[in-house]
């Protein structure tokens, strides 16, 4: 979480020789692409770091996701469909970028949160609330920015895993500096389960598996002084069985990657940095009679500068291009690629007691033509432990390729006429900081205008029709009592489709999560508790998916001699529960872990 009292409490077992660091010393780039405290941040932040995630000993991605405050994540199992909401808004409405850069599906629109590998990962930093000002499309619900880079500690590890479905996993993974100029990092994982049957109908009641292999690595240099550079790749694989009324024994297999190199400057006044990448999000959905292929391929480069304006304010803008291009197995898409060009610009003035943040974006599509989104906030501190914070933006969601030219067949074709969502949204919060404690109460409201959605009964054709209206409250505490560190956060979110005042599908109108963690000597316990409240499977609310509680635990203990047991227990009840409708989730699942640190 927020990296306060927990991640202080982990420092000592997971680096014995480190300091622990404390919130005010946590730095999160993700918020205006450059370094800045999180303690300065006027939107919304929880920062994961790596010794979290492995003591939660999660298995997923969505699984890390699932623990955060304001997102709800809906998972039949590991490599199933897996839908997220932050806020009430949707997967395609959640901005994923891996050290910065862009991730995801221009056919679809959004990223596949099922397929993102926990492989090298140091850090997620997560931001709740529009960033179309900083990074463009997409960031309306929020951004998820997962940090493969090395983080200065040398480290050679390996780890085993064992586990119910079937469940096995080795992942092997060594950082060094390799001199005063070079560092290294390389970072592999295969796993693989027999998994369930994700649907309950009875003729798929057959075990849908499925396997993975990720790679991370990294090379990079400290030119001189001012100068750093490096070369930062990725690399997913998998395959995933799944049922459908449609197609005999289906699966799907993914191919993804992106590399990205970077080449920055740190100077007394000022800071530059030129990103050039490329990735790769492929898909094939076979089956006995079929064989669906959807590939985008996304090159990418973004020129930031940044630098003090004034003793208080800091300017920082940048120039952005990135282009798509789409293939398919079968009929080929009316337009095959597309570029986009922005130009943004951001203002962060402190003065104490008042901090002020303004920041705007044009981008410039070859597809709908151009678009400016602009943002403000504010802070003020009313209390050396009290402040309050508010902004109002706008953020924006670009039609997908499948939106604009699906190619025709006997039921559906794209609209190449689609204009952009548009958003506009308003946050008020008030924090409160003490010594052992952190704690924060906010309300938001948001408006999603010209949503695009696919009609029927007949005939699909999208257009732009709905709106959305989001309204919530949220609250989260970062706390000790003694040796046990909590926290604790809950979500009160209204998210409706404003024609018909109907709830939107699948959005939980509350939601509460406590994480425990405790540690003494080598052994350290995670306690992670879900209520998930009642949701409706469809707009008409006419099909209700009870609320559940779910309860996972983990057990490490840290041996003297670079030996780390792992043990979890997810599910403790075995709760019988659903995300969506007629289809399965897991039973309580048992997995152990060895972990050998060289």
């Amino acid at each position: 979480m927020k990296k306060t009292l927990l991640a202080v409490a982990l420092t000592p077992l997971c680096m014995p020789f480190a300091l622990a660091e404390s919130a005010d010393d946590t730095m999160i780039i993700t918020a205006n692409r450059t370094n800045q405290p999180l303690t300065s941040a006027l939107a919304p932040v929880v920062v994961v770091e790596k010794e979290e995630i492995e003591a939660s000993q999660a298995k997923s991605f969505a699984q890390v996701l699932r623990r955060l405050p304001g997102i709800q994540v809906n998972e039949g199992g590991m490599g199933q469909q897996t839908d997220i909401f932050v806020r009430g808004a949707s997967s395609k409405h959640v901005l994923l970028l891996i050290n910065g850069v862009r991730i995801g599906s221009a056919t679809t629109g959004a990223a596949d949160f099922g397929q993102i590998p926990l492989t090298g990962i140091e850090r997620i930093e997560f931001i709740r609330g529009p960033r179309a000002t900083i990074y463009g499309s997409d960031a309306i619900g929020g951004v998820i920015n997962v940090i493969t880079s090395y983080q200065g500690k040398d480290e050679v590890a390996l780890s085993g895993s064992v586990g119910s479905y079937e469940y096995a996993s080795i992942e092997t993974s060594i950082s060094h500096a390799l001199t005063d100029t070079f560092w290294a990092k390389l970072a592999a994982k295969h796993d693989n389960s027999d998994g369930f049957s994700s649907q309950k109908l009875p003729q798929d009641q057959d075990d849908d598996g499925f396997r993975n292999t990720s790679v991370v690595a990294e090379l990079g240099a400290h030119i001189n002084e001012q100068w750093q550079a490096s070369l930062q790749g990725y690399l997913q694989q998998g395959k995933a069985e799944y049922d459908s009324s449609w197609y005999q024994n289906p699966y799907s297999e993914t191919d993804n990657y992106n590399v990205a190199g970077k080449l920055s400057y740190q100077g007394k006044q000022l800071f530059s940095e030129l990103t050039l990448a490329a990735n790769q999000d492929k898909s094939e959905n076979k089956s006995a009679t079929s064989n669906n292929e959807f590939k985008t391929q996304r090159q990418l480069a973004n020129w930031l500068v940044s630098a003090p304006i004034a003793p208080q304010a800091t300017l920082t803008g940048g120039l952005e291009w990135v282009q798509d291009k789409v293939a398919t197995s079968g009929s080929p898409y009316a337009k095959t690629e597309r570029d986009n060009k922005a130009a943004y610009v951001n203002v962060h003035y402190q003065l104490a007691p008042v901090s002020f943040e303004g920041s705007a974006r044009v981008d410039d599509n070859q597809s709908y033509g151009s678009h400016t989104t602009w943002q403000m906030a504010t802070g003020i501190q009313v209390h050396p432990q009290v402040r309050l914070v508010g902004s109002v933006g706008t953020a924006f969601k670009a039609p997908s390729f499948n939106d604009l030219y699906y190619p025709e067949t006997a039921w559906n074709k794209g609209n190449p006429d689609l204009k952009p969502e548009e958003s506009v949204g308003y946050d008020l919060a008030i924090e409160w900081a003490y010594e052992y404690a952190d704690l924060r109460l906010g309300t938001y409201e948001s408006r999603i205008d010209d949503l695009i959605i696919w009609p029927a009964p007949t005939y699909y054709t999208p257009e732009n029709v709905d709106t959305a209206s989001i309204k919530g409250v949220e609250f989260q505490a970062d706390f000790a009592t003694g040796e046990v560190n909590h926290f604790l956060s809950y979500d009160y979110v209204d998210a409706r489709d404003k024609a018909t005042n109907k709830y939107l599908p699948r959005r939980a109108m509350h939601m509460v999560k406590w994480n425990i963690n405790y540690r003494f000597q080598g052994l350290q316990l995670d306690l992670d508790n879900l209520y998930h409240g009642d949701s409706y499977d469809d707009s008409a609310n006419t099909n209700k998916v009870k609320g559940y509680y779910l309860a996972d635990i983990a057990a490490s203990y840290y041996f003297n001699n670079g030996l780390i047991l792992r043990g979890r227990v997810a599910n403790i009840f075995d709760k019988k529960y659903e995300v969506k409708q007629n289809y399965n989730t897991a039973e309580r699942s048992v997995y152990a872990t060895a972990t050998y640190r060289f």
